[in-house]
């Protein structure tokens, strides 16, 4: 039996467009009583759909997420990770994609068919857990806090108009917008005090903190910001960007596009099981590019080989 979790809206509307393709195949090759399809229709449906299928599962199964890194967090968030039944596969809606680029992978839709039923291609992989005040939320890829997390809700606003926007096509609308938003958000971003403690003994103090991002795998949103960071070595790899000059911070982006920012100035990184951060002011939080808020205080963890995810 295949599980199918889609978000049809996904990436200006190709997670409609992928899921039909698949739907083609499945209908030449399977029994239409052979799989079941979830589509999203709103934020948090993907986590709902993620819990009851894999609740209670009594034989092995493997759900299949067809949509961008947001549909997968919420999937992992909602898993019940706690025995070796459940496994997700990943079909991404866009080739720009976080987990993509870490393994390298090129996605074609009759390969990624094959892959469901071979478990031979299945990664036992690491997952992030953020705990602040207000809640506990999983993540695949990365954390962040601060200024990247604040670029995000003004992405996805922009998104939605670009998909609206039909006289260029989507990606190159939105690769065009990406800049300004960047600039108008450097303009306004506060640096604020605070610090962090690794491992429960390492304590490091910063004045001027534009952002923390805590990393399963190297990339976040396109940019090597953890270079080192593994998917599968039970550590998260923590990248703080500390400057008073805020312009810095477009330089060390830029040289991030390439893993090449970890020389410069007011860049710190580290490796740890478990980061406990504090900022003297509500920063936002976002878990694989999804905003949930602002918060002063966080926990970060490793939950090492739990996620069983193929590719």
């Amino acid at each position: 039996m295949y599980y199918f979790i889609i978000n049809p809206e996904a990436s200006g509307g190709r997670g409609r467009k992928i899921w039909d393709k698949i739907l083609k195949i499945l209908k030449r090759t399977h029994n239409t009583e052979s799989f079941e399809a979830f589509l999203t229709e709103k934020a948090g449906d993907a986590r709902r759909y993620a819990q009851q299928l894999s609740a209670c599962c009594p034989e092995k199964r493997t759900i299949t997420v067809i949509g961008g890194e947001g549909t997968l967090n919420e999937v992992v968030d909602g898993l019940h990770l706690d025995s070796d039944r459940v496994s997700v596969a990943y079909i991404p809606t866009k080739t720009d994609n976080d987990i993509a680029r870490c393994y390298r992978k090129r996605y074609t839709l009759r390969a990624q068919l094959k892959r469901l039923g071979n478990p031979s291609d299945e990664l036992l992989l690491d997952y992030g857990v953020l705990n602040c005040a207000t809640m506990n939320r999983r993540f695949a890829v990365s954390s962040g806090i601060g200024f990247d997390a604040a670029l995000f809700p003004a992405l996805y606003a922009d998104t939605y108009a670009c998909a609206a926007d039909a006289k260029k096509p989507f990606f190159q609308r939105r690769r065009a917008s990406y800049f300004r938003i960047f600039v108008r958000e450097l303009i306004h971003a506060r640096p604020s005090h605070g610090y962090v403690i690794l491992d429960g003994d390492k304590r490091h103090e910063f004045n001027n903190i534009l952002f923390i991002s805590a990393h399963v795998h190297p990339f976040d949103g396109g940019y090597m910001v953890c270079p080192k960071a593994d998917g599968a070595d039970g550590y998260l790899d923590i990248c703080i960007v500390s400057t008073k000059y805020k312009w810095r911070l477009l330089l060390i982006m830029l040289a991030s596009i390439f893993g090449k920012h970890v020389t410069h100035t007011g860049v710190h990184l580290y490796r740890c099981r478990e980061a406990v951060i504090h900022t003297d002011r509500a920063l936002p939080v976002h878990v694989d590019g999804e905003p949930i808020g602002e918060q002063t205080d966080y926990t970060l963890t490793c939950i090492p080989k739990k996620l069983r995810l193929r590719l």
